[in-house]
């Protein structure tokens, strides 16, 4: 995840206090009864994708990051509460938590290189770790049932890895244009996701990783379906409204901002300059393969989806040859970008500044342009689709 930092559980680990979010507050104490396990002494707020316990000599707290709050379900959260407060529901919970922080940060896919120290942590401390998974995970399957457990844990993953995405590119982009951080980072986030715009996939390597670390779940998340994992607003955990110090301090535990300029979303230009820079970077991509400049961004986006393993070879000869299937490479954020790019040009405009892709027309009309390059792969009507909204101007001329 590109915004990591400091993990939730490290003593300075940022929160703000959840003491307005009643409904939040009354989730946790009734999942605590339910499950039979001790409150946490606090719950507090982060600005990060993720649920998590930690634990001192003194007090155990509960952080609960508003992004998953803002696109899981009641159900789905009450699973996730569960899991993390099984974790310290022990009569040392400090040694608990460092263990289980020892554990993770010894068997981390992403560190660059797993050291000799690395590999006996990992040996020791497996097997507890082992069993305080199964521990917190039939708390999970206790609070919510299995099937919600295992789709809580899997799209709280998917979550957390789109919400750094959007965090990322928001921030890379704002920050060069204005110098200052998205205030309303969060809200944007909710945005994003209502409309539609945050499309969370789960590939065969995210299943099979979180069905090793949730071992009581695997046999519930190995048949779940695309359409079990879809991130979405509805029957969410009930939230007060933020004042803007809350949201700023939200944002800054992401963004790393500790300067005093802010902007937000509303405040932001129409149109983002650049869009225009990377759709004509593919466009001269796309000139290369055809050895003349394309007709416009309709045969632009046509060249992505159907040749895009020859648009590789003519653009990075030197690449070993590639797959035989576009699929393999998954054009479509180039069709997107590209799409975009063209349809703002006409006076399109994003339904959020956040909801990249998820364009209105002056007259009303809305596209998914994700959803719409995505199905274009495979399905010749909706890539006829495509390809008719971005003639538009070029039929009537």
């Amino acid at each position: 995840m590109r915004y990591g930092g400091r993990q939730p559980g490290d003593v300075s680990y940022p929160g703000v206090p959840a003491a307005a979010q009643a409904e939040l507050l009354a989730l946790v104490a009734e999942v605590a009864a339910r499950v039979g396990v001790a409150g946490p002494d606090a719950v507090l707020l982060t600005g990060f994708g993720t649920i998590r316990s930690w634990a001192s000599r003194r007090r155990r707290l509960l952080l609960v990051g508003l992004p998953l709050l803002q696109c899981l379900t009641v159900d789905e959260v009450r699973a996730l509460v569960a899991h993390e407060l099984a974790v310290v529901d022990h009569r040392r919970a400090h040694l608990v938590v460092r263990l289980r922080a020892l554990y993770e940060e010894a068997v981390d896919p992403l560190s660059l290189a797993p050291s000799a120290r690395a590999e006996t942590i990992a040996r020791a401390t497996h097997d507890f770790a082992v069993a305080l998974e199964r521990k917190a995970d039939q708390a999970a399957s206790s609070a919510s049932g299995l099937h919600t457990a295992a789709r809580a844990v899997v799209k709280a993953d998917l979550a957390a890895f789109e919400f750094a995405d959007l965090a990322f590119d928001v921030e890379e982009q704002v920050w060069q244009r204005t110098n200052a951080a998205v205030q309303d980072l969060h809200a944007g986030w909710r945005e994003a996701v209502r409309a539609g715009a945050v499309v969370a996939a789960l590939d065969d390597d995210t299943r099979t990783a979180l069905m090793a670390r949730h071992p009581s779940l695997a046999g519930a998340i190995a048949s779940l379906s695309p359409a079990h994992v879809a991130l979405r607003v509805a029957d969410a955990v009930p939230l007060v409204p933020l004042p803007p110090d809350l949201e700023r301090e939200l944002a800054r535990h992401v963004l790393r901002r500790e300067g005093d300029q802010w902007v937000t979303f509303a405040a932001l230009p129409a149109g983002p300059d650049w869009l225009e820079r990377q759709a004509r970077a593919v466009t001269d991509q796309v000139a290369t393969l055809l050895r003349r400049p394309p007709d416009g961004p309709a045969e632009v986006v046509e060249v992505l989806l159907t040749r895009l393993d020859e648009l590789v070879a003519a653009n990075w000869p030197a690449q070993p040859e590639p797959p035989a299937e576009p699929e393999e490479l998954d054009g479509t954020p180039s069709v997107v970008v590209v799409a975009e790019a063209a349809l703002t040009a006409r006076g399109w405009r994003r339904v959020h500044p956040a909801a990249a892709g998820v364009l209105q027309g002056p007259e009303g009309e809305q596209h998914n342009l994700t959803l719409l390059a995505r199905a274009a792969l495979d399905s010749p009507a909706a890539l006829a689709v495509l390809l008719e909204l971005l003639s538009r101007d070029q039929l009537s001329t």
